[in-house]
């Protein structure tokens, strides 16, 4: 019969596991997945009806920090936690710091793997001049100097681990206490050797993966009990959790100082199939899906469309049959994914996405115009939809989530991310809706929230306000929703549309926090030949003095930002009017953030000639415009690196797919609009983004005011 219960959890997985580093006493922060394992710990904790007396940890926060997020997800964390030096982790000495692979690579596999595995010699000493020398931190100052290691074997840090187990861990548990321990790989390992009664030479093969909690059932002598679920070499430890994955993970911890085969890498990279089909998005009108399978699982993408496209993105492909879906057809696309890219793809590393966006963009379609590739051959949908997918199974690859994969591919930072401010569609006009209103979106961005969560719960309430105000002023029938969610009420121009808003937004009582955005997509209502913008031009009989100049259109604008609380305007002049956009830039730039998006079309080239012209100071960042994941990152990171802000934007035509989602949050660019707080196409992009930063908890901060250039 038990009398007491024993949980070992290894820390979830930290930032240097990541990057494969000897880590050692550095205090490494989690990663985003290591947050969710060691929440999952908790969960599992939960679930299995585990009543935590007392817990144990290092001193260091990957493993504090799992021990407090695995006791708050149990909801047990009132539990007192003893923290001890002595379950520190191995110290790895002169290897600390060093990336794993790379050492292997310079001193052999067998050297390395006696210095990290023997079970009694050490690598080398650790330099006193290191950076990672722990001498040198506070943490350890009341420490005696010959208590801090320069460098341990696993024999040495039985020697450290174990006096502090017979003193401190094992009185709790002979008193029949449910004790939690959350510490590291070898801290873990030397207890376990004892209680396992595991040989010298078999305790260094044993795995431990990160964040599976391993229970043990004591008797009062503190012997374990027999198990039948143990995993081998265990005989009495049982994993919480589903053994298939733990037994996974453990092997992963085996393969770190593995080198992968010069060509093709890991098998479960390597791509085994892509397989494209025609689905239908939001509009029902038919779009791009692709699936594309490694050894590890099958990974699927689908693409979006807009109804009010610049003339300068990259070729969208229809079949062009006007039997057929009235010409709107995707089956060309579809079978230039499955005949033409699939047999060039298979066989290649998921993980190298630029080299497979460059195969696809310039070998394959290898099209240009004189903004760059125009994919024209293949389609932009066709090669998009299988970059997606890509992306989505490096990601997997890399055991990362997508969003922290998407930062590392983009050189962004993946320890600590920013959560975006939506910009939320509530009112439709132009190409969208069929009122007279010019303008085709008008947005509210609630920039004063704390936490996206909070943005969300006051655009909802906003939405709803809103719903009232119109209902009461045009009729239930204004209610009705467009393809992006928003209303289109029978205002009979922008400023009642504004102020119809304003009304709602003040119901609300979020004044404080909303601000206003626009999408003017100007190039709807603009004449080449009379050089004339036409803010009535869903009226035959428009008026004169609705057809305004560039220059008076300008003065428009600067109306509106002195009347409303503006902080966005985009597409506000024609894709080709450079010089009205200079002009507005000189006049307003530092007021109000000034958007490309036709004007830009996410295209690299583009956005060059805008930084050159001073055009606008911010990009609308469309992945279908310009069809692969390689160069919207470039186009994000060129207009970032020159202090612009970058809007990650869904389309008119959208699908489940929740992709843009991750990459707002891999990109840090602080603001996406994915439409109003309806329709679930919308919503699924706003869900995940909830879910992201519940994942990430500390390590998100909200953008906020700073949507612009978050920090």
């Amino acid at each position: 019969m038990a009398h007491a219960t024993l949980i070992f959890s290894r820390h979830g997985e930290s930032q240097w596991n990541v990057d494969n580093r000897f880590t050692g006493w550095v205090d490494v922060d989690l990663s985003a997945k290591g947050l969710g394992e060691a929440k999952s710990a908790g969960s599992l904790l939960k679930s299995e009806g585990i009543k935590v007396d007392m817990a144990f940890t290092s001193y260091l926060k990957r493993a504090i920090k799992t021990c407090d997020l695995a006791l708050e997800a149990a909801d047990q964390l009132f539990v007192p936690v003893t923290k001890s030096w002595r379950l520190n982790e191995r110290m790895y000495g002169a290897l600390t710091g060093l990336d794993k692979k790379e050492t292997v690579k310079k001193h052999g596999a067998d050297q390395v793997q006696v210095w990290r595995r023997s079970f009694d010699i050490p690598p080398p000493d650790i330099e006193e001049s290191s950076e990672f020398n722990p001498a040198k931190e506070r943490k350890y100052a009341a420490l005696n100097k010959a208590d801090i290691p320069k460098t341990e074997c696993l024999k040495d840090t039985i020697a450290r681990v174990m006096p502090f187990w017979e003193e401190t861990i094992a009185p709790a548990l002979k008193s029949g206490k449910t004790v939690f321990v959350a510490a590291h790989g070898n801290s873990i390992r030397a207890i376990l050797k004892f209680l396992e009664g595991i040989s010298d030479n078999d305790i260094t093969g044993l795995e431990i993966p990160t964040g599976r909690p391993l229970m043990y059932k004591l008797d009062k002598d503190l012997k374990p009990l027999s198990c039948s679920e143990a995993i081998e070499p265990l005989k009495f430890g049982k994993y919480l959790g589903n053994l298939d994955e733990i037994r996974a993970a453990a092997e992963a911890v085996k393969n770190q100082t593995k080198v992968a085969a010069p060509a093709g890498g890991a098998e479960d990279s390597k791509i085994m199939s892509v397989k494209a089909r025609e689905i239908f998005d939001s509009r029902g009108n038919p779009t791009v899906e692709v699936d594309l399978c490694t050894t590890k699982a099958l990974f699927r993408a689908a693409v979006p469309s807009g109804a009010s496209t610049g003339i300068y993105e990259a070729l969208e492909l229809r079949d062009g049959d006007k039997t057929r879906l009235l010409g709107k057809g995707v089956l060309k696309a579809v079978s230039n994914v499955n005949e033409i890219l699939a047999p060039k793809l298979v066989g290649l590393d998921v993980t190298d996405q630029a080299k497979i966006d460059k195969l696809m963009v310039e070998e394959i379609d290898g099209s240009k115009n004189e903004w760059g590739w125009s994919k024209s051959k293949v389609g932009a949908n066709a090669i998009l939809a299988v970059s997606m997918a890509v992306c989505r199974a490096g990601a997997a690859a890399s055991s990362m989530p997508l969003y922290q994969y998407i930062a590392k591919i983009a050189g962004k930072p993946t320890d600590k991310f920013v959560m975006p401010v939506p910009s939320f569609n509530v009112i439709n006009g132009g190409s969208h809706a069929g009122n007279r209103l010019a303008c085709q979106e008008f947005m509210i961005l609630p920039v004063g929230a704390g936490s996206f969560k909070e943005a969300m719960v006051i655009g909802a309430e906003v939405y709803h306000n809103l719903k009232s105000v119109i209902k009461k002023k045009y009729g239930q029938d204004a209610c009705n929703v467009g393809d992006e969610g928003g209303f289109a009420p029978n205002v009979q121009d922008n400023n009642e549309a504004l102020d119809v808003l304003m009304e709602a937004i003040a119901k609300s009582g979020h004044s404080e926090k909303v601000k206003i955005g626009t999408d003017v997509a100007a190039s709807e209502f603009y004449t080449a030949e009379k050089k004339h913008y036409d803010l009535d031009f869903k009226n035959p009989s428009s008026p004169a003095e609705m057809k305004k100049s560039a220059t008076q259109l300008a003065e428009y604008y600067k109306a509106w930002l002195d009347k409303y609380p503006f902080v966005s305007i985009e597409d506000p002049f024609d894709q080709d009017d450079w010089d009205a956009y200079k002009h507005f830039m000189s006049e307003v730039g530092q007021r109000v953030q000034i958007v490309g998006d036709d004007l830009l079309v996410t295209n690299p080239t583009r956005v060059k000639k805008a930084l050159e012209v001073g055009a606008c100071n911010a990009l609308l960042l469309k992945v279908n415009q310009i069809g692969s994941i390689t160069e919207a990152i470039e186009a994000a990171t060129m207009s970032q690196n020159a202090g612009w802000g970058v809007m990650v934007s869904h389309r008119s035509g959208e699908t489940e797919d929740s992709f843009i989602a991750d990459l707002v949050v891999g990109l840090r660019t602080g603001q996406i609009k994915t439409g109003a707080p309806c329709r679930s196409e919308r919503l699924a992009k706003y869900n995940q983004l909830l879910r992201i930063e519940e994942e990430l908890g500390s390590l998100a901060s909200f953008a906020g005011t700073s949507f612009r250039n978050p920090k």
